[in-house]
């Protein structure tokens, strides 16, 4: 999947991690936008105060698979007539030749809980956006897509009601093939399979 990324998108900003957990941090709203989507080994400390750890999305990987990831850059994906498209901030997936394997939409609000409810439909808009155009270059095939949505400042338990009820995030499923959650713990199990809690 690396190849075909890069053959449509040669600026393409990917990186490798094989580590048993690992970290995925939006920094941009605390740093004005100097720093933006990062992966790290250990917890980040926050930039606004660093005696404290930056609120992240945990990803562990306990049988260190390797897996890559591709950070969007903020108009990495342009219409016909030049115009950004919406699209979420980062994907990962196992760097495997496995055309049944999983990839990760992933988009992080770094928000207050109480403001959560406002973003359903602009971070659904994202992932499917940027699932469709990777389906369209054939970058994805047969994949397991998944759309996971983070709202790391959230230390409550929350999940997929965010979409609304069951039936609801179970037609967008059957209509955009993409397995929607919101969660801030995923584990990798293999290269077919993601768990999130």
């Amino acid at each position: 999947m690396r190849n075909k990324i890069r053959a449509h998108f040669p600026d393409a900003a990917i990186t490798r991690r094989n580590v048993a957990t690992f970290y995925v941090a939006d920094f941009s709203e605390r740093t004005n936008s100097s720093r933006k989507i990062e992966i790290h080994s250990t917890p980040p400390c926050c930039p606004i105060n660093p005696s404290n750890a930056m609120d992240c999305i945990e990803i562990r990987n306990p049988t260190t698979i390797d897996i890559d990831f591709y950070i969007f850059h903020d108009h990495q994906f342009k219409d016909l007539n030049g115009n950004d498209i919406e699209h979420c901030e980062c994907c990962f997936y196992p760097n495997t030749r496995n055309d049944k394997s999983w990839i990760v939409m992933l988009e992080i609000k770094d928000c207050k809980p109480k403001n959560i409810s406002k973003y359903k439909i602009k971070v659904l808009d994202q992932i499917i956006s940027t699932a469709t155009i990777f389906r369209k270059k054939h970058i994805i095939t047969s994949h397991k897509v998944y759309g996971i949505v983070s709202f790391p400042r959230s230390k409550v338990s929350f999940n997929n009601t965010i979409f609304g009820m069951p039936p609801e995030y179970k037609a967008l499923k059957k209509k955009y093939n993409i397995l929607f959650s919101a969660t801030n713990s995923i584990e990798v199990v293999s290269d077919s399979l993601i768990k999130h809690y």
